[in-house]
């Protein structure tokens, strides 16, 4: 009994100097002292397990051994859980589905393709010119006429030829002088992660036969897709306009960071202070490339120095030993409920939200177009279990809803048109996990906003 308490004490010693050891190692030599920020936590954590297995050679035989069961009992446990979200978790199912998932960041697959391509390049939006300082112009669209990678939650990256004004359009769209729709939104609207084909604009074209065109690029809030009307709109009859409205935005007011950026642009703002306001953009299409190209290198450099990725993560064994899924719970966890203790319940929608939508409105109907409110609900809403938190999502749609009912605007509502009625709504998101709609689920959605729209308008004729 004495021997065999030696050896635990032994080999818990031994674990510990191994793991100090490989934590030195992937600090001081894999990144050579540059992440020692990073790795002071996992420093301290083997140094005090270092420090209690010194002190387990001086415990008591009995209370050792009761230790050395919690121990492995809390170890096993925590083994069994990660297994569990291992079988949970995106990669899993993407492994079970033998799809061969192009495991590669945006960064490069842009950088190998340029190689065959030095003309291609890849989706920049404007909310990455809401902070810049000093801008003589404010893009609202990507680079024009050139093949654009877009981002990947199917397992490949979309590359779509941009119209002759950036945006996801095949250009003869324009070639005619009226439009059936024209669609103003965010990377839903965008077409995010599916091609050009499958996207809300291309299963319309499908179900149509008629033009076209969406102003949607990703991470566009309420004012930039008021101000994509404003300079584009005009330059179509268009007979009907989309605006869709992804419930993340949350314009109830606990969560407004993208909307006050937005208003805290000088350029940007003055479509809201000044109803002529105009950049003419669609005359000033090389300033705009200009412009896109050289942040596209920039955020280029900045992921390649700080090494930042949004590829799928490999999953591995040392992953496993590393608890990579459980801790990546309790990351996730923490930010979350960290959001929700500095949130607070609004009683009100956001003022200027109203505003834009109103004004937005006002501006459709003066160039002779119906306008139409599309609100497209988050994939989160299907996967959260906390009530709390699901129970103020839903007084938020409400209010969204009730206020665009006041000012008689049509709308279509996927939660309840779309998502609710479907069997597993969570089938309609890539893996069950990502953002935006799988192929299927842009289809499903497309159809159900023509016949919504064909209903209406047949009511009120």
């Amino acid at each position: 009994m004495k021997n065999i308490s030696k050896l635990i004490s032994i080999l818990f010693l031994t674990f510990s100097l191994l793991l100090l050891i490989y934590v030195f190692y992937r600090s001081e030599f894999y990144h050579s002292g540059t992440r020692f920020d990073y790795y002071l936590k996992y420093y301290v954590f083997t140094c005090v397990l270092v420090i209690l297995s010194i002190i387990s050679f001086f415990i008591g035989k009995e209370t050792k051994t009761k230790l050395t069961i919690a121990l492995v009992s809390s170890i096993f446990g925590l083994y069994l859980i990660e297994i569990y979200f291992f079988i949970d978790s995106k990669q899993f199912r993407i492994w079970k589905s033998g799809v061969q998932y192009d495991t590669r960041t945006k960064y490069e697959i842009y950088s190998d393709l340029k190689k065959e391509d030095p003309n291609i390049t890849a989706v920049v939006g404007p909310v990455h010119f809401l902070k810049k300082n000093n801008q003589k112009i404010f893009p609202l669209s990507g680079v024009s006429n050139r093949k654009t990678i877009l981002c990947n939650e199917n397992g490949y990256f979309p590359i779509y030829q941009s119209d002759r004004y950036g945006f996801n359009n095949p250009d003869d769209e324009w070639h005619e002088e009226e439009i059936e729709f024209m669609i103003a939104g965010d990377s839903f609207a965008h077409g995010w992660c599916v091609n050009q084909s499958d996207t809300i604009a291309g299963n319309l074209r499908k179900l149509t036969k008629k033009r076209i065109i969406t102003l949607g690029q990703n991470g566009n809030g309420p004012l930039i897709e008021y101000a994509s009307l404003r300079e584009y709109l005009p330059l179509k009859k268009t007979k009907r306009v989309l605006w869709i409205h992804y419930e993340k935005d949350d314009v109830s007011g606990n969560n407004l960071q993208g909307l006050k950026l937005e208003l805290n642009n000088e350029i940007l703002s003055n479509y809201l202070k000044d109803q002529k306001f105009k950049q003419n953009l669609h005359l000033r299409q090389n300033e705009v490339d200009l412009i896109v190209e050289d942040e596209l290198i920039k955020q280029e450099k900045v992921f390649q120095e700080s090494g930042r990725t949004y590829k799928l993560t490999r999953y591995s064994l040392g992953k496993f030993l590393k608890l990579f899924s459980l801790r990546d719970l309790i990351k996730v966890s923490i930010h979350n409920f960290s959001r929700k203790s500095s949130s607070r319940s609004v009683q009100i929608i956001n003022p200027d939200f109203k505003k834009i939508i109103k004004l937005a409105k006002n501006f459709v109907e003066q160039n002779g177009s119906e306008f139409y409110f599309v609100y497209a609900p988050e994939n989160y809403r299907y996967r959260i279990k906390l009530n709390n938190d699901k129970t103020q999502r839903l007084h938020d749609y409400k209010k969204v809803i009730d206020y665009i009912n006041s000012l008689n605007i049509p709308i279509i509502d996927l939660q309840q048109d779309v998502f609710q009625k479907h069997k597993d709504p969570l089938s309609l998101f890539p893996w069950r996990n990502d953002v935006h709609y799988t192929v299927d689920g842009y289809k499903l959605v497309s159809e159900v906003i023509f016949n919504k729209i064909l209903e209406y308008e047949d009511t009120n004729n």
